[in-house]
């Protein structure tokens, strides 16, 4: 029998009260009796009904947004909710709740004299364990989520044991005819349901956000128009040996430009924090663009679930960094994220503010190996570099910062003419960047059983 929190293992909050949206009261009032009734459970004042979200196969966004969507169902059948965390680290060190002790102990499991009819297991991971959404068992869960009585499910078991790979928290809270009442009811619609609940559970702990902090006077000014950007290269590219590197992902960068233009009040100072799984992407920001790009360029960047022996006795950073980073895109106010990555699309959906997010299709422009046509101002010896467009600086209209290294802009034309299908990147960027798209085409590409 667990006694829950001792007072010293909560985290209470320590950055301005503001970037979390419980304290800005927009959350409903929920929180205070769920945090009770769980406490309650694990010390055995209340009869036993859990729910677990166990999942050792995927990286830190994954199983988070996958677990918020177990969280909900907890949440509305009076369940104590737990995560089975599994890997070379400790997410309770990452992050950790205000409210509530969501540790599974693996060593006094609380179903561990469970009977077969007290537990339930609900996997949905498919045979290669991939947890891929084309099975069966992904269309039972989606239903489920979708348009069914939710907290009918599991309702005679003690014990819900979960492993998924899917977040559906938006889909349920904004489709789902059977709880959508009871959850406005509650606060959370489609808009601030997954910050919240996210913002219940975790919180950044101060040994996170130390790793940070030559962020933090920037990113947590609410004076500056901050714009995210997120790009994901894949795997492959973690090791700086086989790294991207700046040109490869321009459209990302005159995406913030575009957006920042279309949003960013008249006057305001402004921004772009970049995060991007390739050492050569965040080098190249910095090199070209100075102090309008801030990140964090000695992050140690890995993949949360695949430890290379690189990072063997750091593992803890790798997921502090990631835990960090994904968070503080939460407080951006415009997200230019890459597809079909959870790791940009859950700082996002934190955020609440669905109506600047820009998703943009990794892997068919610049990022299939074709730099994007720059031109360059011109230093000392540059001027013949191979394939590369040199020109003097009292040539460019618009550099990308004063002095070298810089480049030149892309020319905005007068009024945004139609797409065709021979039209420059350059104009396609201005369409796709300068209004967001619908929030399901934001939501519905992320499943959290693809890489890209």
């Amino acid at each position: 029998m667990r006694q829950g929190l001792r007072p010293s293992e909560l985290n209470e909050p320590f950055l301005p009260k503001r970037v979390y949206p419980i304290e800005r009261g927009t959350c409903g009032t929920w929180m205070e009796p769920y945090a009770a009734l769980h406490k309650e459970i694990l010390q055995g004042r209340r009869p036993p009904r859990y729910s677990v979200f166990t999942k050792d196969s995927a990286g830190l966004t994954d199983r988070l947004i996958s677990s918020i969507s177990v969280f909900l169902h907890a949440l509305l059948t009076d369940r104590a909710f737990l995560f089975d965390w599994s890997g070379q680290h400790n997410l309770w060190d990452a992050y950790r709740s205000s409210y509530i002790d969501w540790r599974y102990d693996k060593d006094n499991p609380p179903e561990k004299n469970a009977t077969s009819g007290q537990l339930l297991l609900l996997d949905f991971m498919g045979a290669d364990r991939q947890g891929r959404h084309t099975g069966p068992e992904h269309a039972v869960f989606f239903k489920w989520f979708n348009d069914t009585q939710l907290e009918d499910i599991g309702s005679n078991a003690s014990y819900l044991i979960w492993s998924v790979n899917r977040g559906l928290v938006w889909r349920a809270v904004s489709s789902n005819r059977y709880i959508k009442q009871r959850l406005r009811s509650m606060g959370l619609n489609p808009t601030n349901a997954f910050g919240c609940l996210f913002d219940f559970l975790y919180r950044p702990t101060p040994a996170t956000m130390n790793l940070v902090t030559p962020l933090l006077p920037q990113l947590l000014d609410p004076t500056t128009f901050k714009v995210g950007l997120q790009i994901r290269t894949g795997d492959e590219f973690l090791g700086a040996g086989k790294s991207k590197q700046f040109e490869d992902a321009f459209e990302w960068f005159h995406c913030a430009k575009v957006a920042e233009q279309a949003w960013k009040p008249p006057g305001q100072k402004s921004v772009w924090f970049l995060l991007s799984d390739s050492p050569g992407i965040r080098q190249g920001a910095v090199r070209y663009l100075g102090p309008q790009v801030v990140t964090m360029r000695d992050a140690i960047l890995a993949h949360t679930h695949h430890l290379p022996g690189s990072v063997a006795g750091r593992e803890s950073s790798v997921l502090g960094f990631a835990a960090a980073e994904t968070w503080l895109f939460s407080l951006m106010d415009v997200h230019v994220i890459s597809q079909l990555s959870g790791f940009g699309r859950m700082g996002a959906m934190i955020a609440g503010s669905w109506n600047h997010v820009i998703p943009l299709p990794a892997g068919v422009w610049s990022m299939n190996g074709f730099e994007a046509n720059l031109t360059y101002i011109s230093r000392q010896g540059e001027a013949g570099v191979h394939n590369r467009t040199v020109v003097d600086a009292s040539q460019c209209k618009s550099p990308s910062q004063t002095g070298a290294p810089a480049f030149c802009w892309p020319e905005d034309p007068p009024e945004l003419p139609a797409l065709e299908g021979n039209s420059p990147m350059s104009l396609k960027i201005r369409h796709m960047c300068s209004k967001p798209p619908p929030m399901e085409e934001v939501v519905a590409p992320h499943t959290g059983a693809r890489r890209s």
